[in-house]
Parts: C-alpha cells; sequence; structure tokens
C-alpha cells in the first residue's frame, strides 16, 4: 500500500537553516513591522518561514530589537571620516560625535543598544580607525583603550540623555534643581540658584562638543606623560 503524502500548502515556511536567511535579512524586515506589533512569531510570517529559522539566528525579541538598534546605529557611524581625519584629537572628536549622533539616530531602541557580544562586529571599522591613529600620535595601548572606553561612555551616555529630553520636551536636569530649590532660601544656594536661572542647554551638541574638548585636553596631558617610544612602536 502506497504512503500518504502529507499535504502541502501554496507557500511552505522554510524551516532552521535551510531557510537561507542572514541577520541583515531579518533586521530588513523587522523595521517593516510596527515595534508593538513585532514579535518572533510576526517575523516569522513575513519572512514566510518556520520561527525555527529565527531562533537559530536571534533567540528573542529584546535580542533582535538590539539587533535593529546596532544596524540603524551603524548606519550612522562609518571608518572613513576617522581615518582620514587630520589629527588624533579631530579623530577623537569625529568617533565622539558619531558614535553621539549614532546613538540618536536610534530613537526609541536606544534601550536596546548594548555593544556586547557578537553585534559589537557592526562597530569594528570606526574603532580600528581611531586606535590606529592613537597609535600612530604615540599613545601606549593601555592609554589608548581607556582613552576609547571613556569616549565611547561618554557619547553613549550624553546621546541616551538627548534621547530622554527630547522625549520630556524639557531639560530635567533643571528641572529638578529649580524644584529642589523652590522651597529653599536663595542666600543659602547663591550658585546653585544662579545655575539654575541660566537654563544653560547641557543635552545638545554644544554640550557634547565641550566634554569632547574636555576629554581630548586631558587625553593630551596623559599622552605627554605616558607616550610610546618612537622606536618601539
Amino acid at each position: 500500500m502506497p504512503r500518504l503524502r502529507k499535504p502541502t500548502t501554496a507557500n511552505p515556511r522554510k524551516p532552521g537553516k535551510r531557510a537561507g536567511l542572514d541577520l541583515q535579512q531579518i533586521v530588513d524586515a523587522a523595521r517593516g513591522i510596527d515595534v508593538e506589533a513585532l514579535s518572533m512569531q510576526s517575523l516569522a510570517d513575513r519572512l514566510s518561514v518556520d520561527r525555527k529559522a529565527l531562533n537559530y539566528h536571534v533567540k528573542d525579541k529584546p535580542t533582535l530589537l538590539g539587533l535593529m538598534a546596532m544596524d540603524a546605529f551603524s548606519a550612522r557611524f562609518s571608518g572613513t571620516d576617522v581615518a582620514e581625519a587630520d589629527s588624533w584629537e579631530d579623530a577623537c572628536r569625529i568617533y565622539g560625535m558619531g558614535f553621539f549622533e549614532g546613538v540618536l539616530g536610534v530613537g526609541g531602541l536606544v534601550e536596546y543598544l548594548w555593544f556586547g557580544g557578537s553585534v559589537a562586529a557592526w562597530a569594528l571599522e570606526p574603532s580600528e580607525a581611531l586606535f590606529q591613529r592613537l597609535k600612530d600620535a604615540g599613545f601606549a595601548d593601555e592609554t589608548a583603550t581607556r582613552l576609547v572606553a571613556t569616549l565611547i561612555s561618554l557619547s553613549l551616555s550624553h546621546a541616551r540623555d538627548a534621547t530622554q529630553a527630547a522625549a520630556e520636551g524639557d531639560r530635567p536636569r533643571t528641572r529638578a534643581l529649580k524644584a529642589a530649590l523652590q522651597d529653599a532660601e536663595p542666600v543659602i544656594y547663591p550658585n546653585l540658584s544662579r545655575i539654575a536661572g541660566l537654563g544653560v542647554d547641557t543635552y545638545g551638541n554644544t554640550q557634547m562638543e565641550v566634554m569632547l574638548d574636555m576629554l581630548i585636553a586631558g587625553a593630551g596631558a596623559l599622552l605627554g606623560k605616558n607616550a610610546t617610544p618612537a622606536h618601539s612602536r
């Protein structure tokens, strides 16, 4: 007696590794789904694959959102300008501002932006270019490593602050300071009262530029103390 064949559908789902998916295909498809409606199942449906095909590449929705965030970030963060900068100082400024603007471009996905694991590969080019500029300038490897780590932390933190301020429609630090001083005697806190009245914007590009200048000035001082001798480069 012949075996019965399983019924087929007009659009059979592709299983597992045989689906031929890669991370970029998955991210591109996910962008076409509203974040609120996005799930592993809705994405699998959009790609016409079995959900197991997605699990081979992405284990869950938070991981997927992290990939989407990193992809949006990397589209705005390139190593070309870093490599072609006129000086190591300009290379740091370009890297820092590029990082800052890249994170801003992620928008509502910023909370999922994490530079760990395999997704960090998408930020390799600009980092490689910056380390080369620092090496050429004479920075010791350890000093360069600490400088770049500080630069990343500064840029990421400020971008997240700026994103929060934009979402709230005001300047949270100024608001909090004014609220704290509301019931206090101005004579007791004259400096804080004066600063609160200035209303300085510490969330935009100008603040980022000032922080970069401060960091680079400090790095320049360290370079004089810890530079790698030319014969050992």
